[in-house]
């Protein structure tokens, strides 16, 4: 049976997603900033859409953090925190998927984090390995040869799909770039070929189907912590867990409108 590389939650999460929301208006990149400091410390995974900032996490906590941030000026642009005694709760459905896309990326994201892993840039769903002894010992990063300074980084591309009935599906595959240690950079198409290393990147990056397979799967035991677990579990700030199925989709569930 075909089998996909894509994970689905074992309940549907996405029908009835508690948030909270606070009015903050600004420039996009202050209020982003914002919701960068609200997620390193750990206090919401949040996303600005319109004239608020979504939150999932503790509703006051988060209305004080933002308060404490916004008076001290400490990110620059403007910033205008409505008048408000405490969030507003709102429950979003698989038709705010807008909003609720980005607040669950943040809870996987932090997962990634804890296990070594970078997110390059936010907005392009790909991680890769830091480049320490661990990632080499765990099969991440794969040099061309002996000499050069020029590896290939397995890491992983996700994307987040969130079906009407509620459900969400993960999708996850491998993602291999090519790394100039030295340099400490990416390396183009174009930069590969003028070193005459494109063939052998393909050699290291273009992997067989089970080779790909057994690379995710040795990827989802660490992330979910161990072999044994059947479920990657995402938490949030405010307690809340939406578990995934370690089970690979089967293209019959599909077919059969199975989550859908």
């Amino acid at each position: 049976m075909l089998r996909l590389n894509a994970f689905t939650t074992i309940k549907p999460y996405f029908k009835c997603f508690s948030v909270f929301r606070v009015p903050l208006i600004g420039d996009p990149r202050s209020r982003f900033q914002l919701a960068r400091i609200l997620y390193n410390e750990n206090i919401a995974y949040s996303f600005p859409y319109e004239e608020y900032l979504y939150c999932k996490g503790k509703p006051n906590g988060i209305l004080e953090r933002i308060r404490e941030i916004v008076e001290s000026n400490i990110i620059q642009g403007n910033l205008v925190l409505g008048s408000v005694e405490k969030p507003e709760e709102k429950v979003l459905g698989p038709q705010d998927e807008v909003i609720i896309k980005p607040i669950v990326y943040s809870a996987f994201e932090k997962i990634l984090e804890s296990k070594g892993f970078l997110i390059p840039c936010r907005t392009v769903k790909k991680a890769i390995p830091q480049i320490t002894e661990e990632s080499m010992n765990r099969g991440f990063i794969v040099p061309l040869t002996s000499t050069s300074d020029v590896v290939v980084l397995r890491g992983l591309k996700y994307m987040l799909e969130i079906r009407p009935s509620g459900y969400g599906i993960l999708w996850i595959d491998i993602y291999c770039p090519p790394l100039d240690l030295r340099l400490k950079r990416r390396l183009s198409p174009g930069e590969l070929r003028e070193r005459g290393l494109m063939e052998l990147y393909h050699s290291k990056a273009v992997l067989k189907s089970k080779e790909r397979l057994d690379i995710l799967h040795h990827l989802l035991d660490i992330l979910c912590g161990s072999r044994e677990a059947q479920t990657l579990r995402l938490e949030f700030p405010d307690g809340e867990v939406i578990q995934f199925s370690r089970s690979l989709l089967q293209l019959e569930a599909i077919a059969r409108r199975w989550y859908f």
